[in-house]
């Protein structure tokens, strides 16, 4: 009896075997724009698979990116979600993996906003 396994079950397999060799990576990716949410949650996808990344690191740091104020880890589908926050007031999010670029982004919380937030990571080269 033959089994098969999907390619993309594959490339996922490899990309998160060679990420883990690779430890954090040095490449800092930010974000210039603003991002608005109706909360502090979304998903973390790997960019170019857009597939969930699991147990990836997501942080709420202070505006001068120093303090870890609240920390969390995606679950199996990517989802995340930080201590529910004010409308109105900016936040600073840190998102980082093994082997995956780091990436910042600020987020304006608006609970007319018709959308939670959507990271792509990277592979670190």
């Amino acid at each position: 009896m033959t089994m098969r396994i999907p390619k993309q079950l594959v490339l996922l397999v490899l990309v998160l075997f060679l990420t883990g060799q690779t430890g954090y990576a040095t490449e800092l990716v930010v974000q210039k724009k603003i991002s608005v949410s109706r909360a502090l949650a979304g998903r973390v996808l790997i960019k170019g698979m857009d597939e969930p990344a699991d147990g990836v690191t997501v942080e709420l740091r202070s505006s001068d990116w120093k303090n870890v104020l609240v920390s969390t880890k995606t679950d199996a589908k990517g989802h995340f979600c930080l201590e529910p926050a004010k409308s109105g007031k900016l936040f600073y999010i840190r998102v980082s993996a093994p082997g995956m670029n780091i990436y910042e982004l600020r987020v304006r919380i608006d609970k007319h906003a018709a959308q939670e937030l959507t990271i792509h990571l990277s592979v670190a080269t």
